[in-house]
Parts: structure tokens; C-alpha cells; sequence
């Protein structure tokens, strides 16, 4: 009697590579350790995904799913990217997976929903559409690379990480507004 197919064997693949990567990163995600996770084989597990790479693309794509999860009820672009660091802290291999081929993605257009939700927001705020701000989204993303980053690269004392948040979130909150000056005196010149 042939073997019945597991339908959800793929989802359970995707949730224990997710977890082990999520518990202790990428040394603890190998084939045999996701296979003994997702209760499957090894060769089970490569019939799937021929390549880790395979399932890291995935995994990128679900935390970029999560990290968009974090933001998306921000209103402002300042909160937005307060959400976002407040999630690059806490998971701090989600931030290794989406900011590793950050650039490459960006450059391939593939979709970005977090990146595309902050132009949205400066657009609100500051009006144009939302491509008009791609290069300001590009700034906030670089500020908040940064400082996750850095408090990422040490068990940063806590006087010291909230010193970092505040000054990332006040960064943001200067780029903002200078790029919301520099629209009014654009508009009051045109109109003169």
C-alpha cells in the first residue's frame, strides 16, 4: 500500500526551522535538526528543500511577515520605526534574516511590505505619493540597521541600550522633520 502524503508536512518543516532558528539561530539549523523538529526524515526533509537556502528564503519571508506584524498599527513613520526596533531587539535572529540580504532584496524589488508601509506613512504626514520618500525610508532603514546592530554587538548595559533607543528614535524624528521643512520651503518658493 503506497504512502498517504502529509499535506501539512511542509508547514510543520517551515514552523520547526522557524523555531530553532528563533531559539538559537543559524548553528542551530541544520536538515537533521529541522527533520527531528518538523518529526519527519532527513531525506523527507531534502525532497522539500533540496538546499538550506531554500528554507532560509522562507523563513526571510516569514520574518519579514512578522516584522511587518510589529508595525503595521504604527501611525506615525517615527512609530513605525520604533516598532520596528523594538522587534529587531527582541528577535535578534529575525533581524539577522532580514537585514543580511536586505540590499539585495531591495535591489531585486522583491516585495517589502515594512519598507513599503514607511513610505506610506511619510506620505500621510508629509504628503506626495509614497515613492517620493523611497530615499527618506532608505535613511530610516540605515538609522535603524544601525542601532540594532549596535545593540546587538554586546550585552549592552540597559542605561546604555535606552540612550541608543532614544537617540535612534530622536534621529528618525529629525530626519522627518527636516525633510518636512525642506517640502514647506519647496512649496512656499513654487508659489512665489
Amino acid at each position: 500500500m503506497p504512502r498517504i502524503a502529509d499535506a501539512r508536512l511542509e508547514g510543520r518543516i517551515l514552523d520547526a526551522a522557524y523555531r530553532l532558528w528563533s531559539e538559537r539561530g543559524e548553528d542551530a539549523l541544520t536538515m537533521r535538526a529541522v527533520a527531528r523538529a518538523a518529526r519527519t526524515t532527513t531525506p523527507t526533509l531534502y525532497e522539500r528543500f533540496s538546499h538550506k537556502s531554500d528554507l532560509l528564503a522562507l523563513l526571510r519571508r516569514r520574518s519579514r511577515r512578522n516584522l511587518f506584524a510589529a508595525i503595521r498599527s504604527s501611525r506615525s513613520p517615527v512609530e513605525a520605526c520604533t516598532c520596528a526596533l523594538d522587534f529587531f531587539t527582541a528577535h535578534p535572529h529575525d533581524f539577522r534574516l532580514i537585514s543580511e540580504d536586505w540590499a539585495i532584496a531591495f535591489a531585486r524589488k522583491e516585495p517589502m511590505p515594512s519598507f513599503e508601509f514607511i513610505k506610506r506613512r511619510l506620505a500621510a504626514q508629509l504628503g506626495g505619493p509614497p515613492d517620493s520618500h523611497t530615499h527618506l525610508a532608505l535613511s530610516l532603514v540605515a538609522l535603524l540597521h544601525g542601532t540594532a546592530t549596535l545593540l546587538h554587538s554586546s550585552n549592552a548595559h540597559k542605561k546604555i541600550f535606552r540612550e541608543f533607543r532614544r537617540a535612534c528614535t530622536s534621529a528618525c524624528t529629525a530626519l522627518i522633520r527636516g525633510a518636512s521643512l525642506r517640502s514647506r520651503r519647496s512649496k512656499r518658493s513654487s508659489a512665489v
